[in-house]
């Protein structure tokens, strides 16, 4: 459930200032409530009577995810100092959370890195797959860029409210996101970029996604302080090696060295996208797993199922779009990727 932002919202923050409550106390505070409107019934109901709480799922109106929402990301609450509020342009936020990936990167990526970046998301362009950034300039914006060219959804976390594009630069892409993906900012609306916002916003990029993925970035830098955060809160960190000769890949020699996962080719990919695993049903796997064994023409797999024509048709048909199944002269083969869906 998202709430239209209305001056409802300003009074509560308001509020929490008069009472000197930090994030911390705000969120120790709102947890002893079940719901928003319980928090707002417990206020006076006079500074609120123009103002009436409204659901909504308007992508261009600013619409307000609390804590205490059902719609509130699971992944996110699990991290230390979980943002009280999340401010929303675009779509709700309702998507696979196992099917999450976080893709950070150097503002000045080199040709090498911003393939790399292409590469990464066109092996990942799975139908539930939600790609995550900060819609910065360099690989940030080529993630989201090429997740949107690819039907993907995505998300931009922003160091500014949501209704303020930054970098002005990455205008068309933030229009875009608000159409076709998500905008999502801790700062309210009206709120300018500023430089301590980012480190914080660092942790919200990380703690949306199951996997973290940083293509190229130098050692001091804002990237760096993403990972960090990645690792502790127990996500799956990968880095692409690069050059030694190139400084936009010392950071990722770095990671590598302090635990990251090291993508040596393409087919590694593979390892991170076994979480494809968990998007398919019993009959599904069932499928993948006797063409394995058999290799079947489409009236074998059904003598071997006994599952009707309709119900293996539209089974098949997810599987290849998932590029985990392909068909040749007749019979049925998995791909790479459906041999990591093995169990």
């Amino acid at each position: 459930m998202a709430y239209l932002y209305n001056q409802r919202w300003q009074i509560l923050l308001e509020f929490f200032e008069q009472k000197r409550m930090t994030r911390s106390i705000q969120e120790n505070w709102l947890k002893q409530y079940d719901s928003i409107e319980e928090v707002f019934a417990k206020l006076p109901q006079s500074q609120f009577e123009k103002f009436p709480l409204i659901s909504s799922d308007e992508k261009g109106k600013i619409r307000v995810i609390t804590l205490l929402d059902p719609d509130y990301p699971k992944l996110l609450k699990q991290i230390d100092n979980p943002p009280v509020f999340l401010y929303l342009l675009g779509n709700n936020l309702s998507y696979n959370e196992d099917l999450t990936l976080s893709i950070i990167g150097s503002r000045h990526p080199t040709p090498y890195g911003e393939k790399v970046t292409n590469l990464i998301v066109d092996y990942f362009s799975h139908p539930d797959i939600t790609i995550i950034s900060g819609m910065a300039i360099g690989i940030d914006s080529i993630a989201q860029k090429k997740a949107l060219s690819n039907n993907l959804n995505s998300i931009a976390v922003l160091g500014s409210g949501p209704d303020v594009c930054y970098p002005k630069s990455e205008l068309r892409l933030y229009q875009n996101l608000i159409e076709k993906g998500s905008i999502i900012s801790e700062y309210p609306p009206g709120t300018e970029p500023k430089r301590y916002h980012f480190p914080m916003r660092n942790r919200i990029i990380s703690g949306l996604a199951k996997q973290l993925i940083v293509t190229e970035a130098g050692r001091k830098s804002g990237t760096m302080l993403t990972a960090q955060a990645a690792l502790e809160q127990g996500r799956d960190v990968y880095a692409i090696p690069g050059s030694i000769f190139m400084k936009e890949s010392q950071g990722c020699h770095q990671l590598i060295n302090d635990g990251a996962k090291i993508i040596m080719n393409l087919e590694e990919m593979s390892q991170i996208s076994h979480e494809i695993i968990n998007s398919l049903n019993n009959h599904e796997l069932l499928i993948i797993n006797l063409i394995n064994q058999f290799r079947p023409d489409f009236d074998y797999l059904q003598k071997l199922t006994r599952l009707t024509a309709s119900a293996i048709l539209v089974t098949l048909g997810k599987l290849e779009s998932l590029d985990l199944i392909k068909q040749k002269n007749g019979n049925y083969y998995l791909t790479t990727k459906g041999f990591h869906c093995i169990k």
